[in-house]
């Protein structure tokens, strides 16, 4: 859906998740940056996983890389975290 606001196109943001539960380093990047590369600039991706050296793996090679931003980490269970990342 797009919204027309004194001529600049404002498209509301599309929420994707990816379930990396089991994946361990490198592999958990990778299936995040695979996921990143289909977004647009804005796109939210929400990234559920279990394994806690990925929770600071994550954000560092995507903000290393200039993939996205973090906008939120939060751990949703006992080593069940849920990362919240914005397209750059």
């Amino acid at each position: 859906m797009s919204i027309k606001n004194n001529s600049v196109d404002m498209k509301q943001k599309k929420i994707t998740k990816l379930n990396i539960m089991g994946k361990v380093c490198p592999i958990t990047f990778v299936y995040t940056k695979l996921a990143l590369e289909k977004l647009e600039s804005g796109d939210i991706l929400i990234v559920t996983l279990d394994y806690p050296p990925a929770v600071e793996n994550i954000p560092e090679n995507c903000n290393r890389q200039g993939l996205a931003k973090v906008l939120k980490i939060e751990e949703q269970q006992n080593e069940i975290w849920n990362i919240t990342l914005e397209k750059i």
